[in-house]
């Protein structure tokens, strides 16, 4: 049997829409290194805001804005994966039916609306000169938070209470590390 292509886009929008369907109907037919880069280059774009915001008001340097780029790319491409193992593993307890690769691709495309909006802010950035890391980068982090509790719930076998527990913790840890980014 062939496997079929599902579309870039429709994908990234379709998490952020309706991540449910995607991850009942498409996940199987999205390779595991799309969902790694989308996470890659939602938390690159979105640690890159916060760079250029803080050197545009004078409290970083140049050279911080390429370091919290690359930070925010490994951050994406380790942290965000290894909070989906974490994850897993514990609900390995409650007997999850996901393979673990199941579990890290749908967490790294829960950040599919960080990506979109990360890359609308950086536009806003560049082109008009705003401090974009808050109203862009911020508010495209907290959209994961449906697209997790989705993921969360699949493995659970439709737990909601669980899903909302858990994505609520995954969600604190991601926004503290970033904070602590900020005031390094």
């Amino acid at each position: 049997m062939e496997k079929v292509r599902t579309p870039v886009l429709s994908t990234v929008v379709g998490m952020m829409i309706s991540p449910g369907a995607v991850l009942r109907y498409s996940l199987a037919s999205i390779h595991w290194g799309f969902s790694l880069a989308v996470s890659t280059l939602a938390f690159g774009l979105f640690f890159a805001q916060t760079g250029i915001d803080l050197y545009r008001t004078g409290q970083q340097g140049l050279s911080f804005v390429l370091l919290s780029a690359g930070a925010g790319a490994a951050y994406g491409a380790l942290m965000i994966p290894l909070l989906g193992v974490l994850v897993w593993l514990t609900l390995k307890v409650a007997r999850t039916d996901k393979g673990l690769g199941w579990a890290v691709s749908s967490f790294c495309l829960s950040y599919s609306g960080a990506l979109v909006y990360s890359t609308l802010g950086l536009l806003f950035s560049l082109l008009l000169g705003w401090r974009t890391a808050v109203a862009f980068g911020l508010t495209g982090v907290l959209w994961a938070t449906g697209p997790l509790i989705a993921s969360i719930r699949e493995m659970t076998g439709g737990r909601t209470g669980m899903a909302v527990l858990l994505s609520t913790l995954v969600g604190a840890v991601v926004l503290t590390s970033w904070s602590y980014l900020g005031r390094m």
